[in-house]
């Protein structure tokens, strides 16, 4: 978290009394626990438009696998 958000969060926590601050985490840990049951997005929603359209990943990934193979040979060299 950016210390703007954190500014900004801090500014309205100092609006509220302490009762409401608590009900506030409560509210936040519930979520957060909740959170964790959520189904899994798919990559592709998530990483789309991030990537050229014609990035061949596989090809990246084989050349990524290759330097690793090369390093653990040449001792991480």
């Amino acid at each position: 978290m950016d210390a703007t958000k954190l500014d900004q969060i801090e500014g309205l926590l100092e609006n509220l009394n302490r009762e409401e601050q608590l009900t506030l985490i409560e509210h936040i840990a519930q979520r957060l626990r909740h959170g964790a049951e959520r189904t899994p997005q798919p990559l592709y929603g998530i990483w789309k438009g991030k990537f050229p359209e014609d990035a061949d990943i596989d090809e990246a990934l084989h050349e990524i696998r290759n330097r690793w193979q090369e390093d653990s040979e040449h001792g991480g060299k």
